[in-house]
């Protein structure tokens, strides 16, 4: 009866036994989320239910001996409904399978009994507000409708070349200079914002109170031209440089060979790890082009002095660093899984990757698994939803699959990365995200092969209703072939730009202030 996203792992319904009938006398056992479906219901079915601390219609139950930490069980039957989890995070996911049940049973749900509990441990969603700064009561609407998909990562990527949005207090300049740019890929207009410390605890807290980590990113040592335009020495040649523009990799990035480098890296992950509890810090490490580090007479240094083989020795070098800085202070790191043309001989394992390159070779994740690797899948043809329809359609990423091997087990987890070079607002990251979150929802959640996604899409498309999201409309998400096509050279005409063209003399410029630096 009920098409449920993600699909549970069991679900039984008996339409001939009393179920669950739900009035305005309801009650739901109180914790800090049950406000989630009180609010829920008041919208959607006009009950006004309440939360009690006695005995309730609706008991969330805490029972230390279920199996399984984020799994739950739910049991409609004689008017009441029990939900019982290991921890307040099953218990919270079960309120949102509970949800779907209410809104396509019109409050009226036959005997039920749901068994359910998730695939993979990670289950993320990325959201880049370096490119274009987003409102914390933006980014609370993204927390909601994530969390009703019982996605318990909010990945944040807070500092890029277009700008750096996190408050650091060393480093005012950071915020003061770094975080506007003088215009946008889309017209001469500037671009700004930041977040204060105490907005980015607000963030946190409401992430905690809807189940979800938060795992900030700090990209290095990529990525890093607008905190090289507020502070020059941080780059090879300490280059006078504004705050990127448009869309592109930049080849001026943090010098890998100076120890103020270093200094700068840990000062500033040091005011971040006061801010984000979760013990987790995302390090970047992805296209960082190494033109600059080639010529650089410090990194030239620092490859000599630590018997490694190039730049791309160096920078394993560089990330095994702040990672062993990290765990020093008791956490954990992420970075992207890519840049390995040297080999990782000198990277630390203990670094988890988010594998985002399509191309990632089965020969390489196994070798990482070898090395003990945590992988998480990001594959950008699936999981990127800033790609046009025409590029990823809804059908591919149903058609696809969470894991990176043919074992469960070997991937940690699933994450759908939202860059916004081309998604300036709510309303374009509302269409871009969805239904295709409901689909990557079901890879990360659900057993494998469970479920058609499309037999369940209606239902999927009321809830997103309920919720008033500005989704894809199925034409629009699974695209005609000759949509297909115009799309995919729209999107690749915006792509291209003449800074490109700009890279070539500016390396040549770079190259002859380094044979004069030499001098």
């Amino acid at each position: 009866m009920f098409k449920l996203i993600p699909q549970p792992v069991k679900i039984f319904t008996d339409k001939s036994v009393t179920g669950f009938v739900l009035t305005d006398n309801t009650t739901v056992s109180a914790f800090d989320f049950s406000d989630d479906l009180i609010v829920f219901v008041k919208k959607v079915l006009h009950k006004e239910i309440k939360a009690s601390n006695g005995d309730c219609l609706i008991s969330l139950i805490i029972d230390d001996n279920f199996r399984y930490d984020e799994g739950y069980s739910l049991k409609c039957e004689n008017n009441k409904v029990n939900i019982v989890s290991k921890t307040e995070n099953g218990l919270f996911y079960g309120i949102q399978t509970l949800k779907q049940m209410l809104l396509q049973s019109g409050g009226n749900i036959p005997y039920t009994e749901i068994f359910d509990f998730p695939r993979f441990a990670y289950r993320g969603y990325m959201l880049d507000c370096g490119r274009y700064f987003y409102s914390v009561n933006d980014i609370k609407r993204i927390i909601e409708l994530i969390a009703l998909h019982k996605i318990n990562i909010l990945h944040w990527h807070l500092t890029e070349d277009q700008g750096w949005r996190i408050e650091i207090k060393k480093y005012p300049l950071l915020t003061e200079k770094g975080s506007v740019r003088s215009h946008t890929n889309f017209n001469r207009k500037s671009h700004g914002g930041f977040y204060t410390q105490e907005e980015i605890k607000e963030v946190v807290e409401y992430c905690h109170k809807h189940k979800i980590k938060v795992i900030p990113e700090f990209d290095v040592p990529g990525h890093n031209v607008a905190a090289i335009a507020c502070y020059p020495y941080l780059s090879c040649f300490e280059r006078s440089l504004e705050v990127a523009t448009h869309w592109g990799v930049k080849r001026d990035i943090l010098c890998a060979g100076k120890e103020s480098t270093y200094g700068f890296v840990y000062d500033v992950l040091d005011e971040i790890m006061e801010l984000f509890p979760d013990k987790i810090i995302h390090i970047g490490g992805d296209e960082a082009f190494k033109e600059r580090w080639k010529i650089c007479p410090h990194c030239r240094k620092a490859i000599k002095e630590n018997n490694l083989h190039d730049e791309n020795d160096l920078q394993m070098f560089f990330m095994s660093k702040v990672n062993d800085y990290l765990a020093s202070k008791g956490y954990s790191s992420v970075m992207w899984g890519n840049d390995t043309e040297g080999g990782t001989d000198n990277l630390s394992s203990k670094i988890a990757w988010t594998v985002y390159k399509p191309h990632c070779s089965d020969e390489m994740i196994k070798k990482e698994l070898e090395r003990g690797r945590k992988l998480i899948n990001s594959k950008n043809k699936t999981f990127y939803l800033d790609f046009p329809y025409g590029w990823t359609s809804l059908s591919d990423v149903c058609n696809s699959d969470g894991a990176l091997t043919e074992k469960d087990e070997d991937t940690y987890g699933v994450e759908a990365c939202m860059w916004t070079e081309y998604v300036p607002d709510m309303k374009k990251l509302e269409f871009m995200t969805f239904p295709r979150l409901g689909a990557i929802a079901e890879n990360a959640w659900s057993p494998k092969n469970s479920s058609n996604f499309m037999d369940k899409i209606k239902d999927y498309c009321k809830l997103l209703d309920a919720y008033e999201v500005r989704y894809a409309p199925l034409n629009k998400a699974n695209p005609s072939f000759i949509y297909k096509h115009f799309s995919s050279i729209w999107f690749k005409r915006r792509v291209f730009h003449w800074e490109r063209i700009h890279i070539h003399f500016d390396n040549k410029k770079v190259k002859k202030l380094s044979e004069n630096y030499d001098k």
